[in-house]
């Protein structure tokens, strides 16, 4: 469970950051989507929409219970 969950962290780590145009480093497990990462509603849900296409279940992903990148690996690994 454990590598699964950090191969998650990488896929989504790396595209998150080609996303944002940052470098990978600059994506923290407490970082704010959207304070520290100055993320909107929109970039979030397109983002996910990238995620979807990858073959990744975004379906238990809950953007409003969702504040950090670590939230988002959580919920994205949650029912794996």
């Amino acid at each position: 469970m454990e590598s699964e969950f950090n191969k998650t962290k990488d896929i989504v780590k790396r595209e998150l950051s080609n996303f944002l145009g940052v470098d990978s480093e600059d994506i923290e497990d407490e970082s704010s989507l959207t304070i520290d990462l100055h993320m909107k509603a929109t970039d979030l849900t397109d983002f996910l929409e990238i995620l979807t296409r990858m073959d990744m279940d975004t379906n238990g992903v809950d953007l409003t219970e969702t504040e950090t990148f670590l939230d988002l690996i959580e919920a994205l690994t949650e029912h794996q």
